[in-house]
């Protein structure tokens, strides 16, 4: 059970660390999907 316990501890602060790690690196879908003609923010009036 506490193989169990840790194994899910685990998962979860590998999944956080990824989260941040890989957006302050700039792999968001966003900036890797858009492409240039591709407007991600509203237009400024």
């Amino acid at each position: 059970m506490n193989a169990m316990y840790a194994a899910f501890a685990a998962m979860i602060v590998i999944t956080v660390g990824a989260w941040y790690g890989l957006g302050m690196l700039g792999f968001s879908s966003g900036e890797r999907l858009a492409g240039d003609n591709v407007r991600l923010s509203a237009p400024a009036d």
